[in-house]
């Protein structure tokens, strides 16, 4: 281990965090199910003697997570530095990633706090003083989602591209009509059965022309899964966006301004476009003042309300952090995904926040030398 990394271990100790040990080999069904294309597209997958897909550790989370359900406890705090393996544009696809997954903590807007307080220690740790912190809130956009009375199917779409403006961009033209698909290259009767939402006829039609193909009932996609998908399309076809609301959803996206200023700015559009934010806006607000009480040095805080991250299984609040002009990329990121433990298999809802530092994007000052301490001169 080098001293950068010991030293890493020690603070993350000094934050209360357990240590687990995660393989450099994982399991590439759940990171494949539940991060989304972001990571599928950038993973190094290979394969054990009995044809179980493995990949290169891609992050720490999703491990992390399948670590503790194995571990059967309600509530932990771990702590993690180690390398990852992923192909980024222009940097090394192996490089160092330290951080904190707070897992069960039921009192979040306290977690989410802390969870940004422990991530501005750990780069300041690492050297970095002066920083700038985007927030965004996948709640809030959900809420304003649900209030424009989008279907289900729309609504975990859009959520899913949150973050990535050209997806949510090509999403919303689909949407508006532009360019909305179409289940016109369906056999007339199979047609029919997804237009009347007829789930079972959809499903017989689908095994029949299954049958007819001489394909076996477990081969690839099962008959009831495609019509799930089926329907789903069907529901994305049907939905259409008017521009009134269109222009509301964009002005939202939009709004960008500091983190004191953000409460009073999302109730005044609230007011205006007349549409619930709830209980996503007063927990946004509860958070936002206990941030602004943090009182940080040399951090700028804003809100940015299209700012999401690129990963699906994030839920709530969302972070990231750059260093100064020179950074042309994050040094750290982070947020609440309250949804990946029952994904990943967990019995209960289990609330869960964390943050990841790129190590080899904060130039750290320690020498990255086995087993001492030396500090660059």
């Amino acid at each position: 281990m080098t001293a950068l990394s010991q030293r890493i271990e020690s603070f993350l100790r000094e934050k209360k965090c357990a240590l687990p040990e995660i393989g450099l080999l994982q399991p590439a069904e759940p990171i494949l199910n539940t991060a989304g294309e972001d990571i599928r597209r950038r993973i190094f997958i290979t394969a054990d003697q009995r044809g179980r897909d493995l990949c290169l550790r891609p992050e720490f989370t999703i491990p992390v997570c399948l670590s503790h359900l194995e571990s059967g406890k309600a509530r932990k705090r771990y702590g993690y530095v180690g390398k990852v393996f992923r192909q980024r544009a222009d940097e090394p696809a192996e490089f160092l990633q330290a951080g904190i997954e707070d897992i069960g903590t039921e009192k979040k807007g306290a977690a989410d706090v802390r969870c940004l307080a422990d991530c501005i220690d750990l780069l300041r740790m690492l050297g970095r003083n002066r920083l700038s912190v985007a927030v965004g809130d996948q709640a809030i956009f959900e809420a304003v989602l649900k209030s424009l009375g989008l279907p289900k199917a729309w609504r975990e779409r859009l959520g899913r591209n949150f973050g990535d403006s050209t997806r949510l961009t090509a999403d919303l033209d689909r949407l508006s009509g532009k360019n909305n698909g179409s289940l016109d290259h369906l056999a007339p009767e199979l047609a029919r059965a997804v237009e009347a939402g007829d789930r079972e006829a959809v499903e017989k039609a689908i095994a029949r022309d299954m049958k007819k193909a001489g394909l076996p009932p477990q081969s690839g996609r099962t008959a009831e899964e495609i019509a799930a998908r089926l329907m789903e399309k069907a529901a994305l076809a049907a939905a259409h966006l008017v521009p009134e609301k269109r222009e509301v959803l964009e002005a939202f996206l939009d709004l960008d301004m500091p983190l004191k200023d953000a409460n009073r700015r999302l109730w005044s559009f609230a007011r205006r476009a007349n549409i619930p934010l709830g209980k996503a806006l007063e927990a946004f607000h509860k958070r936002a003042v206990a941030l602004e009480k943090l009182d940080l040095d040399n951090v700028s805080l804003r809100y940015r309300a299209g700012f999401g991250r690129t990963l699906d299984y994030y839920t709530g609040f969302v972070f990231e952090v750059r260093g100064g002009s020179s950074d042309a990329k994050p040094l750290a990121g982070g947020g609440r995904y309250d949804r990946l433990m029952t994904v990943l298999g967990s019995r209960q809802k289990m609330p869960a926040t964390g943050f990841a530092v790129y190590v080899d994007r904060v130039k750290p000052k320690l020498k990255e030398t086995p087993g001492t301490m030396e500090a660059r001169p």
